[in-house]
Parts: C-alpha cells; sequence; structure tokens
C-alpha cells in the first residue's frame, strides 16, 4: 500500500474513532448542511455526522476499483489508445483523487464535530475553494503530464 493511501486511512481511522468516542457528547441534531459563506442552514440527527466519512469511504472504494481498470478511464490521447506509460499516468490520477477526496471528508467530519461540541471553524467560502483548487490543481497536473506522455 502506498504511503498516501496509508496516510488516509489512518486519517479517516482517527476521525471515525474521534467522532464515536465525542459521540455522546453531541447535541441530539447536529448540522447536516451548510450555506455559502460556512454557515449551518440545515439540521439532522445525530447519526448524520456518520453519513459523510461513510460516503467518502464508498467513494475510496469505488475510485479504488477505478484505478484497477485504467484502460476505461477517458483520458485525452487524440483517439488513439493509451499506451503504457499514460495507463500509469491515469493509475496515479485516479489514486490521488480517491485520497484526496477521502481526506476531504475526513476533515469535513472533523469539523462537523468540533461545531457540534462547541468549538465553532468556520472556513466559510474558503472550504468550497480550497477543495476546487485541490481537485483542479491535481486534475490539471495529471493531464498536463499525460499530454506530455502521449505518442505521435
Amino acid at each position: 500500500m502506498k504511503l498516501f493511501n496509508k496516510i488516509t486511512i489512518a486519517v479517516f481511522i482517527i476521525t471515525i474513532v474521534f467522532t464515536a468516542i465525542q459521540f455522546p457528547n453531541l447535541p441530539s441534531e447536529v448540522p447536516s448542511h451548510y450555506n455559502f459563506m460556512g454557515e449551518a442552514d440545515a439540521w439532522a440527527n445525530k447519526w448524520f455526522i456518520f453519513f459523510i466519512p461513510l460516503v467518502g469511504f464508498g467513494l475510496w472504494l469505488l475510485l479504488g476499483q477505478v484505478e484497477k481498470f485504467p484502460e476505461f478511464m477517458n483520458m485525452p490521447n487524440g483517439g488513439g489508445p493509451l499506451n503504457d506509460a499514460q495507463l500509469q499516468n491515469s493509475i496515479g490520477l485516479m489514486y490521488m483523487i480517491r485520497n484526496e477526496v477521502l481526506l476531504f471528508m475526513s476533515l469535513l467530519t472533523l469539523k462537523e464535530v468540533f461545531i457540534s461540541i462547541g468549538y465553532p471553524i468556520n472556513l466559510g467560502v474558503w472550504e468550497f475553494v480550497i477543495f476546487v483548487v485541490m481537485m483542479t490543481v491535481t486534475i490539471v497536473w495529471y493531464l498536463v503530464k499525460n499530454n506530455k506522455l502521449k505518442t505521435t
């Protein structure tokens, strides 16, 4: 298992354990949605606190399966088949995206737990901006790399 996978899984496990430990301290309702400024505008039962990390872990597992079949990824190559270097690049892209998504969802869960127990962490619009920039940089990096690996 690669290092980033190990770090991601460790953060995920820490998130789940911390959430489980704090669960009795959570109010009966926790934030379930935030507006663009990062303010809670909808509430759900406290069990909802486990929804985001479970979705994140499900996506991590699903993208792990996609990572195993890079030939099915739609990478630009001028209509031809991908060469071995491009296939490895596609695997690297999926590897990064799956770990970034789970890390981000774990951090969102930790933020929700802290907010629910009275320690407000509010990045507002920056939370969304950070995620979009992170994903965009990753995708552009791998697309540029893929373009350099094209066969003529």
